[in-house]
């Protein structure tokens, strides 16, 4: 049996990407060298050039945690498409970002629906038909 209890969730979903071996994200070029080793008080007062944010994600891949969202194809498929054409070639092609990872992407997106709580109960009632006025 696979580690990863949600290996065969995608395939059941219908994406036709298996999810058994996550992608990673990838690392900044140093990650590997000795520097890591120092402390971070070090590492911080020790840097002689300071990072430049457009290069690296703004936070690491092993920071996530993996949750499972269930919606309806059209809107993970809109999502997606919004995601990719429209919000990541935005950050790069105009704000110059460099290795913009889904993860910081589906991060970002969240913390929008989270600042805007509103928005989602207009939309739940929307979606059940039934009228604002109507639920007072």
């Amino acid at each position: 049996m696979s580690e990863d209890p949600f290996g065969d969730l995608d395939a059941a979903m219908g994406s036709g990407e298996t999810a058994s071996e996550p992608e990673p994200e990838p690392e900044p070029e140093d990650a590997g060298t000795d520097d890591a080793v120092e402390s971070e008080g070090e590492s911080e007062s020790a840097s002689a050039e300071p990072v430049d944010p457009r290069e690296y994600p703004a936070f690491e891949f092993d920071e996530t945690v993996h949750k499972a969202l269930y919606v309806l194809e059209a809107v993970a498929d809109e999502f997606d498409d919004i995601i990719t054409y429209d919000v990541e070639r935005e950050l790069t092609r105009d704000h110059g970002l460099k290795g913009v990872t889904k993860s910081e992407l589906h991060n970002a997106a969240l913390a929008v629906a989270t600042e805007h709580p509103e928005e989602i109960v207009e939309r739940v009632l929307e979606q059940r038909g039934v009228d604002d006025e109507e639920s007072k």
